[in-house]
């Protein structure tokens, strides 16, 4: 017994360390340093091909295919901007090497959704353009803009779970929608763009008890009514530029889409008889036929 139980162990750690890729992070940062002692801008591009890109992981090889992203890309990033280079390197080192406790979350995520997919987590680094998405195999973690976001120290961990649980209610929804990640959704209105991402705050909410501080969700709770009566106007249209994807005006932060989905889901959520059905109903959305139309209707939102 007592044998059987070390096995066990030593199983449940190995296929936990297997979940979790962090290499692209250490080869970026030692091609960084090299980068950093040259002048010429060929030898730069060649360390950064040489040193990190050839080393890529098979998820940042996906991410570089989906920014379309390239040697230069890099190179330029790091020589105009070396300031949030130096702000945002410890950091990015301490979100990649975290003990983030995976095992509870997939578990939880299964017992709310049986046909739970799990990808792998990686840990990237890009050139500040993304902090989270997928694809069917990946959740992808763009740590230097995590780092660049994360709100404390102390809630490095907590912001980084939530990014990964936010992204794996990403990967079920691409499942259910025939797509391999978010670049491939096509003819989607606000209102389902802002479903698409607000259901998964709330799941993520539900899965880790509580959420990191977002601007978003703060500024939205204290002017929900506000938004709400703007965000209708406009639910139908296929223009997002104003809701989210955008960035932070003067005196809004970015994507409040995201905090009207939530608000939506938490809704049809509280309304339910069923809980666990109503979980799996708002992960279930098809968004390709449009399904986003008739969950808001029945999470009577607004009325």
């Amino acid at each position: 017994m007592k044998y059987s139980i070390v096995f066990l162990f030593l199983t449940m750690f190995i296929y936990s360390q297997k979940r979790v890729s962090n290499t692209d992070v250490t080869n970026f940062w030692k091609a960084y340093d090299l980068v950093q002692k040259s002048n010429d801008s060929l030898e730069q591009m060649e360390i950064i091909k040489s040193e990190y890109l050839e080393k890529a992981s098979p998820a940042l090889n996906a991410l570089i295919k989906m920014d379309t992203m390239s040697v230069s890309d890099y190179v330029r990033s790091i020589n105009t901007t070396p300031k949030r280079w130096n702000k945002v390197r410890a950091k990015t080192l301490e979100i990649a090497e975290q003990d983030y406790d995976l095992e509870k979350l997939y578990t939880s995520f299964k017992k709310i959704y049986p046909p739970f997919h799990s990808p792998q987590i990686s840990f990237v680094i890009g050139t500040f353009n993304r902090g989270g998405t997928t694809t069917r195999e990946f959740i992808l973690v763009g740590t230097e803009v995590a780092a660049l976001t994360s709100p404390s120290d102390s809630e490095i961990k907590l912001s980084t779970e939530y990014t990964i649980a936010h992204e794996l209610v990403h990967v079920q929804q691409d499942y259910i929608n025939g797509v391999n990640n978010e670049e491939e959704y096509r003819n989607l209105d606000l209102l389902g763009w802002a479903l698409m991402e607000g259901s998964c705050d709330f799941i993520a909410e539900k899965l880790l008890g509580k959420l990191p501080h977002i601007a978003y969700m703060d500024y939205g709770r204290q002017h929900e009514v506000q938004l709400w009566s703007e965000f209708k106007k406009e639910m139908y249209l296929y223009d997002t530029e104003k809701w989210m994807y955008n960035g932070p005006s003067k005196d809004k932060p970015a994507d409040l889409a995201y905090f009207i989905g939530y608000t939506i889901s938490k809704s049809y959520y509280e309304k339910a008889a069923d809980k666990k059905a109503a979980l799996k109903e708002i992960i279930n959305i098809n968004y390709s036929k449009k399904e986003h139309h008739t969950f808001f209707f029945k999470a009577g939102y607004g009325k």
